[in-house]
């Protein structure tokens, strides 16, 4: 007769999947990760947007610059599924600050110099 218990199946350990096995001293290679690419008009988007609020008087060119550069990359973004559209949306609010923040001291500027004072 046998002395071993009747093992319940529930307490059975479960079977795992062990992973390919490689002869010894070789590893298993590493996958090939390559990452997006940051598209260069967002980046270039957002430079100008902030040299457009940073830079007296030069945000008159760079405002509406950062506007297309960012317009512009952000459709390139969806397109090709680059990263970057964080960057290309900052440069867009910078760029209409910008633009926005010249208007209203042309604005001024004009009215000043229009009353004469």
């Amino acid at each position: 007769m046998s002395t071993e218990q009747p093992q319940d199946p529930r307490n059975r350990p479960t079977q795992q999947q062990y992973p390919q096995q490689y002869p010894p001293g070789q590893f298993a290679p590493y996958p090939q990760y390559q990452p997006q690419p940051t598209s260069g008009k967002a980046v270039a988007s957002m430079v100008t947007g902030i040299a457009s609020l940073v830079i007296p008087f030069i945000g008159i060119v760079t405002g509406p610059l950062a506007i297309v550069l960012a317009t512009r990359a952000r459709s390139e973004i969806q397109r090709t599924r680059q990263k970057g559209d964080g960057l290309a949306i900052a440069g867009l609010v910078t760029g209409i600050i910008g633009c926005v923040g010249y208007a209203i001291f042309l604005v001024l500027l004009i009215i000043g110099a229009a009353t004469g004072s």
